[in-house]
């Protein structure tokens, strides 16, 4: 990127940036080829919002069940719902919510879990954003124990075969690790700290599972994914040349990620080597000014929510 590209892409993003964790250092692409098969659809035709509603900062993004694509916003309403031709459904869910909305998953059964990085608690919700289950004191920040359930700042949010519920936290880097509960949310165990070594986290960004029940935890400034047993016993960590910001296991067998401020979604095989890129920092099409949280349908297609840039930018499969 040219150097009165980037200035004004600083500027522009300024006001921002100011509540996220941009890195301090040049942004890093990652060395891979480009991603020959994901062509980037023009962000302001890939969902179709109502003339009457302005784009807002998105969180994340999660697909139902039934294939249609669910928004996580930072504004009123908090739930946006769209087909899988990117058609409007609805939006739902109370305006007073989530103050700082961050992670979503949905369940196989529609039901929904979203973390709020302000509130510093974890919601389970009915299909309709109705609450089912709070975990965390809300608007109370510190370290959990029997005594003291509190949550520092939760990302994201991952469920095992059994139900069990594994929250990844520490957004601003205070606390970072995972959390595990039973099903009912009793509190079960803890790992992780803040650090550089095996095991440690800067911030534990987001968080995925898979079919044999390994945990993905992406450490995001220390730019590598942690696999970790339900128990917490680190498995094997993969280093990676840019952040790691979201992580989704593909049907496909293959994992995809985003690079946050360094502006990518990759694909990557399950030996953690980056099989293509695509993507860039920036303001057009194609590009981010953070690629925050990823979702994919089962054709392929990877919806990226992006909070700086107010969009969910669409990459097609091909």
């Amino acid at each position: 990127m040219k150097t009165t590209s980037l200035i004004c892409l600083l500027l522009f993003l300024l006001p921002s940036l100011a509540e996220a964790q941009r890195p301090i250092r040049p942004l890093l692409p990652l060395r891979a080829y480009t991603l020959q098969d994901y062509r980037p659809v023009d962000f302001r035709e890939a969902l179709e919002l109502p003339a009457n509603m302005e784009a807002a900062s998105y969180a994340a993004v999660a697909m139902t069940p039934q294939g249609n694509l669910i928004v996580l916003s930072r504004s009123a309403p908090p739930f946006l719902e769209f087909d899988s031709d990117g058609k409007f459904v609805r939006s739902f869910g109370a305006d007073d919510l989530l103050t700082r909305a961050h992670g979503m998953t949905i369940e196989p059964n529609g039901n929904m879990w979203v973390t709020d990085v302000t509130d510093h608690v974890v919601m389970k919700l009915d299909r309709n954003a109705n609450i089912l289950m709070t975990l965390g004191t809300k608007g109370e920040a510190g370290e959990w124990s029997t005594a003291t359930p509190l949550f520092n700042e939760p990302n994201d949010v991952a469920l095992d075969s059994r139900g069990n519920i594994y929250v990844a936290q520490g957004h601003g880097g205070n606390m970072p690790r995972v959390l595990k509960f039973s099903p009912d949310g009793r509190f079960i165990t803890q790992w992780g700290s803040r650090g550089y070594g095996p095991g440690q986290f800067v911030a534990a960004h987001a968080i995925e599972i898979d079919a044999d029940d390994v945990l993905y935890v992406a450490d995001r400034e220390n730019m590598r994914i942690q696999r970790f047993d339900t128990e917490g016993t680190l498995l094997r960590e993969w280093k990676f040349d840019a952040m790691v910001c979201a992580i989704f296991l593909h049907e496909d067998g293959f994992m995809y990620i985003t690079t946050g401020f360094d502006g990518e979604f990759a694909k990557v095989d399950m030996e953690g080597n980056v099989l293509g890129s695509i993507g860039s920092p920036g303001t057009e099409n194609g590009q981010f000014g953070e690629a925050h949280a990823l979702a994919m349908d089962a054709h392929g297609n990877a919806y990226i929510a992006d909070v700086i840039l107010r969009r969910v930018q669409k990459f097609a499969k091909e």
